[in-house]
């Protein structure tokens, strides 16, 4: 064991939160509303120390969008969930 969270551990969470406001997906209730929104923003300073541990894209975008959605940048954390560097230059190379 690493002794760091696997960073799927990132990704699904950034899954279900960008899923959390999606149709008809439920709201977080509101009894669970400070303790959800704390454990995103414990993940996200747990991946700011842990992204200078590792070389892996993947693993750097998945703690990346934690912390871009931690901070309201839902967008931003959505295409570095879903977007690998070589789909963002494609993307950017066309417009």
């Amino acid at each position: 064991m690493r002794g760091m969270a696997d960073w799927n551990t990132y990704a699904i969470a950034a899954i279900i939160e960008l899923a959390r406001n999606q149709g008809k997906n439920p709201d977080v209730p509101k009894w669970l509303k400070g303790d959800y929104f704390r454990a995103i923003r414990e993940l996200a300073e747990i991946g700011a120390t842990e992204i200078f541990r590792t070389g892996d894209a993947d693993e750097v975008r998945a703690i990346l969008s934690i912390m871009a959605i931690e901070k309201g940048l839902r967008n931003h954390g959505r295409f570095l969930l879903n977007y690998s560097e070589d789909e963002l230059l494609g993307i950017e190379s066309r417009a």
